[in-house]
């Protein structure tokens, strides 16, 4: 009875994505598939490729796909909240299958490599893209968890893996933010090095309050990105 009521539930989340929001999705032209994926998580309440990644920055995700040879896809969270918004149920099982459903839909039109897998997410995506690379480590290779919040709190892992070694992160939060989301960004660092083996860099930004992608992110992503995905090696 649990399996029907969560497949329901499932189940039902998938026509509000189709009917609300698409999602965006930046190719490397050229060269030859599988392509690895670079898996964008949203923060609470938010899904837009237009309010993500408009205009220049829109052409400079393109550019960043041609640089790392990956696909950089987003699409809108579980839960969709009425109002044209959309939240991670923050389950690691429910948001590990949903994601993984959108992404083998996708591979049907996009050649994508679904063994390769790199993660990064703001705000509560900060938070789901850390717990699902911890509690699937054989499904991604790490994740750029920036300023990480959440509604229920953190559910990483904590079951040591193998997978667990090859996998890298990058924990990043301003230090001027709100103390949750600096108390996060630690309590994640600190288990993924020492609880779980994986290799782990984190930066608090000096000055920096307010709630938002790090300073240097479209600068220093296609390094974070490629340094995940060259786990796979």
């Amino acid at each position: 009875m649990r399996i029907l009521t969560f497949l329901a539930c499932l189940f039902l989340t998938f026509p509000a994505w189709a009917e609300k929001a698409k999602p965006f999705i930046f190719k490397p032209s050229g060269g030859k598939g599988p392509r690895p994926v670079a898996l964008w998580l949203h923060g609470y309440r938010g899904y837009s490729p237009e309010g993500y990644f408009p205009g220049a920055k829109a052409e400079a995700m393109q550019k960043q796909a041609e640089s790392i040879g990956a696909v950089i896809i987003g699409f809108p969270a579980t839960t969709d909240l009425g109002d044209g918004t959309q939240q991670w149920s923050e389950k690691p099982a429910t948001d590990h299958a949903y994601i993984q459903a959108q992404l083998k839909e996708l591979a049907k039109t996009v050649d994508l490599d679904l063994h390769k897998i790199a993660l990064f997410g703001f705000s509560q995506g900060g938070l789901v893209a850390a717990d699902l690379a911890t509690t699937y480590p054989e499904s991604y290779l790490g994740a750029i968890i920036m300023s990480p919040g959440g509604v229920t709190g953190p559910h990483p892992s904590r079951e040591r893996k193998p997978e667990h070694a090859k996998q890298v992160f990058f924990c990043l939060c301003g230090a001027e933010e709100h103390p949750s989301n600096v108390g996060l960004t630690k309590f994640y660092a600190k288990h993924l090095e020492q609880a779980l083996g994986a290799k782990v860099t984190m930066k608090l930004y000096s000055g920096v309050a307010k709630h938002a992608r790090p300073p240097d992110f479209m600068e220093k992503f296609p390094d974070w990105i490629s340094a995940i995905l060259a786990a796979a090696k």
